[in-house]
């Protein structure tokens, strides 16, 4: 097997606890758009699918009369008026030692994220650990979101890197999909708080970052 030499992660789900967040925020962004007693289920299959899909399937199915761009500016708006709001965002456990193993072992990293660039940066900075980081790609910086390789391909040159020897970490299907689509081997975290979603695409699927996950995400780095 090909030595892998970085390490891509997604980052809601994955370093940020955030999509209960974004869940609660749609859902009362469609209750106020007169889609009432929504179940938080149904919202479950749209987690790491890009906005403008994910509206575009929402507008549809319940038949929304704004415009696709004020569906997702309004979603955006209210993302980042919450999320700046909040003393502290969540981080998984376990991730920030995982972080600072790899960087012990000179491995580079990047995040690749369906989300805005201000909310990448916003959630990075409020977490504390851009500085782990050499490169981010957003949803904003890339023509086609997962589960398109394109985001994985974009955060892969930006650190320099051939993808078949980048190893991602991803939470959702879309997610993992688009790692295997750009050829990079993938570590499936299933996050209890991102719904019980389909992973097995991945190589390795972890419930934790605990000492012994993370020994075998770093066993298929070296």
């Amino acid at each position: 097997m090909t030595r892998l030499r970085a390490v891509i992660f997604d980052m809601d789900g994955v370093l940020a606890d955030t999509e209960p967040i974004y869940m609660e925020i749609n859902r009362d962004l469609l209750s106020e758009l007169g889609v009432t007693t929504l179940p938080f289920e149904q919202l479950l299959p749209y987690v790491g699918i890009p906005a403008k899909r994910m509206w575009t399937e929402l507008r549809t199915r319940f038949e929304l009369q704004q415009p696709l761009s004020e569906l997702i500016r309004l979603e955006k708006d209210l993302q980042v008026q919450h999320l700046r709001g909040m003393k502290q965002i969540p981080e998984i456990p376990g991730v920030r030692p995982l972080l600072e193993e790899l960087r012990q072992m000179g491995i580079p990293m990047a995040v690749a994220s369906s989300s805005s660039r201000e909310i990448v940066e916003l959630i990075l900075s409020k977490v504390a650990v851009r500085h782990f980081f050499r490169a981010t790609v957003s949803g904003e910086d890339v023509s086609q979101g997962k589960p398109a390789p394109d985001i994985f391909l974009k955060a892969a040159a930006t650190l320099g890197t051939e993808p078949q020897k980048c190893l991602v970490i991803e939470d959702s299907p879309p997610g993992v999909k688009g790692a295997r689509n750009a050829g990079m081997l993938c570590v499936g975290f299933a996050n209890a708080n991102s719904g019980k979603l389909d992973l097995s695409g991945a190589e390795l699927i972890l419930s934790d970052f605990s000492p012994e996950s993370r020994l075998k995400i770093k066993t298929l780095i070296l």
